[in-house]
Parts: structure tokens; sequence; C-alpha cells
């Protein structure tokens, strides 16, 4: 959640950029659509922002020409690019191969995350960079625990759950 002063500061850079207009709203209500809140459902309100998203739409508000009072005019640009602030689509898709390992359903996933972030994130789209490397490692460590193994990597998790089918070739268990 932002403060009034974050909150201040988006709607002059929205409008500054020229995101938002008295004519043109739409161009300011899908640019808010493009983030979730942590239970998944799309952002409608800059209240609804989370740290991380407020630098990425003021990233993109400095590409529109707005610029912060007093930083270097790609000041939030070069802090996004230097900060990997959601998951990759291989985390995501790790975490949910993970949780089928351990025969978990989204609900019990839910609960984790939960646990992993002090309550904040439910969903894996929540997730930051950061936080989803760490459930991974929680993730990975619990298969580990299960088989009686210690994996170093996702690769080594992957080999040992393939097994021979008796005709030279592999499958995949679980």
């Amino acid at each position: 959640m932002l403060n009034n002063a974050q909150i201040k500061l988006v709607q002059t850079a929205v409008r500054k950029a020229g995101l938002r207009t008295s004519r043109f709203e739409g161009r300011y209500r899908l640019l808010l659509g493009q983030y979730k809140q942590p239970d998944g459902e799309p952002v409608t309100s800059c209240k609804q922002l989370n740290g991380m998203q407020l630098e990425d739409l003021l990233a993109i508000c400095e590409s529109y020409g707005w610029r912060m009072p007093g930083k270097p005019e790609n000041h939030y640009r070069s802090l996004r690019a230097r900060r990997s602030a959601y998951l990759s689509s291989a985390q995501r898709m790790a975490i949910d191969h993970l949780r089928g390992d351990l025969g978990w359903n989204q609900s019990q996933l839910g609960g984790f995350l939960k646990r992993m972030t002090g309550g904040f994130v439910t969903n894996v789209v929540g997730l930051s960079a950061g936080q989803a490397y760490k459930v991974i490692e929680g993730l990975k460590a619990m298969v580990g625990r299960e088989r009686g193994k210690e994996y170093k990597n996702l690769k080594e998790i992957q080999d040992d759950m393939e097994v021979p089918n008796g005709e030279g070739q592999t499958s995949q268990v679980g």
C-alpha cells in the first residue's frame, strides 16, 4: 500500500507524462490493470500498488517524458533495470512443478507462501523475484527431505524423478 506522498507522486507523474488527462482516463486504467494484487486480481487504484509496482509505473512515466525533480532523467528506469522485481516465468514454472512434486493443491501452496512472506502473499503472481527464490529453495528442501536427498538445483530433482520405462526411454514421475 502506498502512502499519501507516493499516491500524489503517481498522480503527478501520470498527468505530466500525458497518460492521464480529463479526456483520456482509459490509458491510466489500462496501465494500472497490468499490475496484480497479492490475491491475483488486477489493480484498479494506485493505492493498491506495492513498492516495486510503484517504481515500475514511475519508470513508464519517465519513458513518456516525466522527470522526477532533482533526479537524473532515467532514475527509475535504471533503478528498475538493476532490480529484477518480478518473478520470471521460469520461477513460476519451478514453483508449480515443485508444488506438484509435493502433491500440494493451490490452497496448500497459498498457505506456504503466506508463511514465507509474513502473511503478505498468498498467490504466486504476488511474489517478487527474491521472494520466489526463497520459496523455490524452501520447496526444494522439502522435496529433498521427502526423498532423503539434498538437491542443489532443479535439474537434479528432475533427473531423480525420471525413471526408465523399459524401452530405453525415460518418463517423468509425479
